[in-house]
């Protein structure tokens, strides 16, 4: 053989092993989809921004890093994103398409209705799944596959209340929550610890989601002279009209609230000026330069739109499952994923603080914000 027809031969060989190995890498590269059910549209929808834009953000990080290792496998993580427009019966058939279709055995539901329509379903398929919905209703002593994203007013509402009481000089309160399972069950909470602190509770109201004038509502509440509001669980823009339309027909008190995180939305809808004082449970410390790092890259996601502070919740929970996953060894089986969640916690998480795990949680710290001049103030930290 000449020298010449060698050397051809092994170049041959050298671009046929490469393409080997390039096929090969192409066959390996794996994906692991993570589904996201959540209102992308309607009141609710900064918060589905917010959880798509943190979900996508981490997955990106982690990608970048040539994707996670689990049982000696990398996979790229794929975020998949359904709108169920703040309704149940949408959850259920985005869910359906989910597991069915896209072959997801990991996913978010955010809100409470679709989080109970969902419930049952998630354990039957064994689908691990993270909720944020508030209701204590989502987690029970039957419960192995759903996990509560964060702290909710459960959790931080005794600290939050006793703050209140200790920094406030009001106390004639009304209470205005959405007429569902998360207004339902905030309201709950909220009013039997604003009694145990010192509060007079003159009313509980109720409203639809899908309510514009609350002018008949707030002409009732105001007729009760109240110094202080508590818009409990209303979705930002909600809380932000509120505010507006009360202060128009006269109200001078401040207001609080304990749920349905949005201070930007709410100041957006009601003005610097009507939203001051008004004070806030917090996700974020606006001054955190972990979270000011998500912001970032959310702001080139959504062309420079501000996101909602519940964006590092969603990053963090994203964090514990992919841990959990890891840890597990293994992406299919769901079982051993969810056995992993108590073993993985504590952790930091995006801002410093430690996640500890209770039955079926991640807890999480919160912040106290006061708003002044249209931004919030951290005033104390809550778990």
């Amino acid at each position: 053989m000449s020298k010449k027809i060698l050397q051809q031969a092994k170049r041959l060989f050298a671009t046929a092993v490469a393409t080997t190995a390039l096929f090969a890498g192409a066959v390996q590269a794996q994906t692991l989809k993570i589904g996201l059910i959540g209102p992308m549209t309607g009141g609710g929808a900064p918060w589905g921004y917010a959880a798509r834009g943190a979900m996508q953000t981490l997955a990106s990080e982690v990608n970048a890093r040539g994707g996670l290792e689990v049982g000696g496998k990398k996979y790229q993580v794929e975020v998949v994103v359904y709108d169920d427009q703040y309704k149940a019966t949408e959850a259920v058939a985005a869910y359906q398409r989910l597991v069915t279709r896209d072959g997801v055995k990991y996913v978010v539901i955010q809100t409470a209705a679709p989080t109970m329509a969902l419930k049952q379903s998630v354990e039957d398929d064994k689908v691990v799944a993270l909720t944020t919905a508030y209701t204590p209703a989502a987690i029970d002593d039957k419960t192995k596959f759903m996990f509560r994203a964060y702290s909710t007013a459960t959790d931080f509402m005794p600290a939050y209340a006793a703050w209140m009481k200790a920094n406030l000089k009001e106390r004639r309160m009304v209470t205005l929550n959405p007429n569902d399972e998360t207004g339902w069950s905030q309201s709950k909470v909220t009013e039997k610890l604003y009694k145990e602190n010192g509060f007079e509770v003159l009313s509980g109201e109720v409203y639809e989601r899908s309510m514009k004038d609350f002018s008949p509502l707030l002409t009732k509440a105001l007729a009760l002279k109240p110094d202080v509001m508590d818009l409990g669980a209303s979705s930002p823009a909600t809380a932000g009209l509120i505010v507006r339309q009360a202060r128009e027909a006269g109200y001078k008190g401040r207001f609080v609230q304990t749920g349905g995180a949005g201070w930007l939305e709410v100041v957006a809808a009601a003005g610097k000026e009507a939203a001051e004082g008004m004070v806030n449970i917090l996700y974020a410390n606006q001054a955190d330069p972990g979270y000011q790092r998500i912001v970032a890259d959310y702001k080139k996601q959504f062309n420079g739109q501000a996101p909602n502070e519940i964006l590092a919740v969603y990053y963090d929970a994203m964090s514990v499952l992919l841990a959990a996953i890891r840890k597990a060894g293994d992406v299919n089986d769901t079982t051993k994923v969810a056995a992993s969640f108590a073993t993985v916690l504590p952790m930091k998480g995006l801002q410093g603080d430690e996640m500890v795990y209770a039955h079926q949680q991640i807890r999480t710290y919160d912040y106290v914000g006061v708003l002044k001049n249209g931004v919030p103030v951290v005033a104390g930290k809550v778990r």
